[in-house]
């Protein structure tokens, strides 16, 4: 009898280690970011608190599984929850530098205006640049601040204006430290991939090419069904004009990878000075003129070739 009781609690003692062994404890502890920005949140921290801490994990490697965990905690913070799986969220990381037209906020206008439902979500942008609220606030769309204002609208006019600092107020937490960190950061990666109205469909536009897997497996763990991340060769997160456009494709939880040119879409190449816009004037004037069906240069064409990649997405 004594034997048997020393073999079961023996075989006891073996259970539990094998039901939460130390390793595995450790896996899921050591999340730096994650940690960084929940106790960011969560404890009253001095500005230089905040930003010594960023330091230690800005330049730290951050996995898939890791950066699946910061998107869902910063969603179960949102502050105003809504749901609309039927549409495509479009989003993009910003970070190339480049003077540019508000390519994937005009591609979310025309698509609307094709009876295709979408969700738009960003930000105002920071040191005198236009960011895609700067443009729907020039262009007189209302950014509406509940829920049944955003889904009436939606249902209206077939496009959904989601607005980070009315979803995600808490990141002002974070404005000094990216402000005076002069460079991308990881919260450039996070946007895109928080889909605040829980879409069936992601269209991502991404700046770096060294993220575009992380992206893709971190929207595999978080159970996305319909993702694409893209990236065209000139360092712009959209479909180019000028060259091969690099994009990761999510469905069915399957990945692959191919690349499209402007020839394979019915467009014709032409040279990246023919689609920028260095002033913030001549951004919306061209913003205008699309809307109103009535621009002459390339810029039209950029838009018109991000929003057929969009429908082939969508329809295929």
């Amino acid at each position: 009898m004594a034997e048997r009781a020393r073999l079961e609690s023996v075989c006891a003692f073996m259970y539990r280690e094998f039901e939460s062994p130390p390793f595995l404890h450790f896996k899921y502890v050591n999340r730096p970011m994650l940690h960084f920005i929940k106790t960011t949140l969560e404890e009253t921290l001095t500005e230089e608190e905040k930003y010594s801490r960023f330091i230690e994990v800005a330049e730290k490697e951050i996995s898939p599984e890791e950066l699946a965990e910061v998107i869902k905690y910063i969603k179960e913070k949102q502050s105003i929850i809504i749901d609309l799986p039927n549409s495509l969220d479009i989003c993009g990381t910003w970070g190339s530098s480049l003077p540019r037209i508000n390519t994937s906020t005009l591609t979310a206008i025309q698509l609307a205006k094709k009876w295709m439902k979408v969700t738009k979500h960003g930000n105002n942008a920071s040191s005198g640049r236009f960011g895609s609220f700067d443009l729907i606030e020039t262009l007189w769309y209302k950014v509406w601040e509940t829920s049944q204002e955003i889904i009436k609208e939606y249902n209206e006019k077939n496009i959904a204006f989601l607005h980070a600092k009315k979803l995600y107020p808490f990141f002002k937490e974070f404005s000094e430290i990216r402000k005076k960190y002069e460079k991308p950061t990881i919260f450039n990666i996070i946007w895109p991939l928080l889909c605040p109205a829980n879409s069936d469909f992601q269209m991502i536009w991404c700046s770096f090419e060294d993220k575009m897997q992380l992206m893709i497996e971190t929207s595999r763990i978080l159970w996305r069904k319909n993702v694409i991340v893209l990236r065209w060769e000139d360092w712009l997160d959209e479909v180019t004009l000028t060259w091969k456009t690099k994009i990761l494709e999510l469905r069915d939880r399957k990945i692959k990878e191919y690349s499209i040119s402007p020839e394979n879409l019915g467009f014709e190449k032409c040279w990246i000075k023919e689609i920028m816009a260095e002033k913030i004037e001549d951004k919306i004037k061209i913003a205008k003129k699309i809307i109103a069906w009535v621009c002459e240069t390339k810029h039209k064409n950029l838009v018109d070739i991000n929003t057929k990649v969009a429908l082939n997405f969508i329809n295929n």
